[in-house]
């Protein structure tokens, strides 16, 4: 009797641990099945976050190729994405390790969303301030056009004032003479008979020409083309004149009229045409001619 019971119990006993070994292979069999479910979700939650990783950095390498003055900052967030990528790769796929560099990512972007803030600004400001410098560009050319208009203005002006300042001569007149001994002349257009050619001009009135004493040279060539009188020289700068007689007179802004004479060379004065020219220096400013028969 003792024995059956011994054997019943033996077998209530085994039947409880074949329940119990059935039941933990069963529970090991569903929680297996469970972390392989969570590990392939954390494996894919690790590619998708390194994924979004990724985009942020080429969109962080396109922003400092383009220069857009914060180049040291945005490679800094380059540096720290580069990093962060790494240790993402290295990692293991742990809901702990996800959850860190989740956060690690959100802080960064966060970031990176505040330069590009700041990158959007600064473009706005380069448009203005390319508007602004084109528009004081436009009005820079505006006063220099306006500054060469009036600059050239002036100096037309005077020019005009030069010019109009310069003395002037008028009536200029040139003819042989006879010389009587009562000191009578008497014109003549005869060379055999002329004793002197007589050359007279009135020198203008002119207001605002410098008063004071004047030069003016007179060139007288016969008909050979040779200088009579002096013949003397005179330099110019780089110009020389030869020239019959110089003429000197104090000059008061009032009309002035001036007669001079040159005597006849010892073989007389030839026949054809002769030419008369006063010169200012060296600018001629008035001709005229005879002719002697």
């Amino acid at each position: 009797m003792a024995t059956e019971n011994k054997n019943i119990g033996l077998k209530i006993t085994l039947g409880i641990l074949a329940v119990l070994l059935i039941g933990a292979s069963t529970l090991f069999f569903f929680k297996n099945n469970e972390l392989n479910e969570t590990k392939t979700e954390l494996e894919a939650e690790r590619t998708e976050l390194q994924s979004e990783l990724e985009d942020v950095r080429n969109n962080l390498t396109e922003m400092i190729q383009k220069n857009n003055g914060l180049d040291d900052m945005l490679m800094q967030k380059r540096d720290s994405l580069d990093l962060m990528i790494n240790d993402l790769n290295a990692s293991k796929a742990t809901v702990a390790q996800l959850s860190k560099f989740k956060n690690q990512s959100y802080r960064l972007k966060k970031e990176v969303k505040k330069l590009y803030a700041q990158i959007d600004k600064l473009k706005l400001e380069n448009v203005f301030l390319a508007k602004e410098k084109d528009t004081l560009i436009g009005q820079l050319d505006s006063q220099h056009k306006l500054s060469d208009s009036l600059t050239t203005q002036v100096t037309d002006a005077q020019k005009i004032i030069e010019s109009a300042s310069e003395l002037s001569i008028a009536a200029l007149k040139g003819g042989a003479v006879i010389e009587k001994s009562s000191g009578k002349q008497i014109p003549t257009t005869k060379a055999r008979r002329a004793d002197k050619v007589k050359i007279c001009f009135s020198v203008a009135e002119n207001r605002i020409a410098e008063k004071g004493d004047k030069l003016l040279y007179v060139q007288v060539l016969d008909a050979n083309n040779n200088v009579l009188g002096e013949n003397a020289v005179v330099a110019f700068d780089d110009k020389t004149l030869n020239y019959s007689f110089k003429t000197e007179f104090n000059y008061t802004n009032k009309a002035l009229d001036i007669c001079e004479f040159l005597t006849a060379p010892k073989k007389g004065f030839d026949k054809g045409n002769y030419f008369v020219n006063v010169f200012r220096g060296s600018d001629m400013i008035s001709n005229t001619s005879f002719v002697l028969e």
